[in-house]
């Protein structure tokens, strides 16, 4: 659902045509094509507004018209910005309530690992094409394995490129 509804952005437009019309009296028909909206919600506009029956046709006075979709633009448009608003904080919150409540991960790095290359990766740790195989009893051994690997990566990116995308292949004991 927009945040407010389209033909609110042209509303000076929309009440031009209407006081352009020979006839003083709108219908339903007519709010449809102009708003660009249903015929539904064109009856919901016009019934709130309508002062005559021509025949089973409901219709509206062109100026009570104009003034009442002058108010309903405006209605509308703060409803749904505040029903927006409404959505975001509670999403927000869902987020932040969820991201509490994940317990956080720490991965010791210690300063050997800063200048590690993709030759000295740790045991375990396999390139080939295609594939990154990792090895590993625990989880905090995986994490420093993968961490490890991620800076031998950012070192050595057009090497990692090499092994993993070419026939070559490089192994450390597995």
């Amino acid at each position: 659902m927009p945040d407010k509804p389209t033909w609110c952005g042209d509303l000076e437009g929309i009440a031009a045509r209407l006081r352009e019309l020979a006839c003083p009296w709108v219908d339903r028909q007519t709010l449809q094509e102009l708003l660009g909206v249903g015929r539904r919600r064109a009856q919901q506009i016009l019934a709130s507004c309508s002062s005559r029956r021509i025949g089973s046709s409901v219709v509206a006075d062109r100026d009570a018209l104009v003034a009442h979709l002058e108010r309903l633009a405006q209605g509308e448009a703060r409803y749904y910005e505040r029903r927006r608003r409404l959505r975001l904080a509670r999403t927000l919150t869902e987020l932040n309530q969820a991201w509490r409540q994940r317990p956080h991960l720490l991965v010791e790095a210690p300063a050997a690992l800063a200048g590690r290359s993709l030759g000295d990766l740790p045991a375990g740790v396999r390139l080939a094409p295609g594939e990154i195989i990792v090895r590993f009893e625990t989880v905090p051994e995986a994490l420093e394995k993968l961490l490890a690997l991620g800076l031998a990566i950012g070192n050595d990116l057009d090497y990692f490129e090499q092994l993993t995308l070419t026939g070559q292949q490089y192994s450390r004991k597995l």
